[in-house]
């Protein structure tokens, strides 16, 4: 379930301009997470997304 929301999120910030697409993916995909909450909540929005814009740093960063 986790990558077809993720699938699906990516899809849909195609039609975004590039510079926000990171951050519609990300609140797409936490939003669709949401609606499951007993299978899929493990952190808090604020959480996740500081989360994954480490993440995203420590990759733009290693390359």
């Amino acid at each position: 379930m986790r990558y077809y929301l993720a699938i699906d999120a990516y899809l849909k910030a195609l039609s975004a301009p590039p510079d926000k697409r990171l951050q519609q993916r990300l609140n797409t995909w936490f939003s669709a997470t949401e609606q499951y909450p007993r299978q899929l909540h493990e952190l808090d929005r604020q959480d996740y997304l500081e989360m994954k814009h480490h993440e995203v740093e420590r990759q733009q960063t290693a390359q």
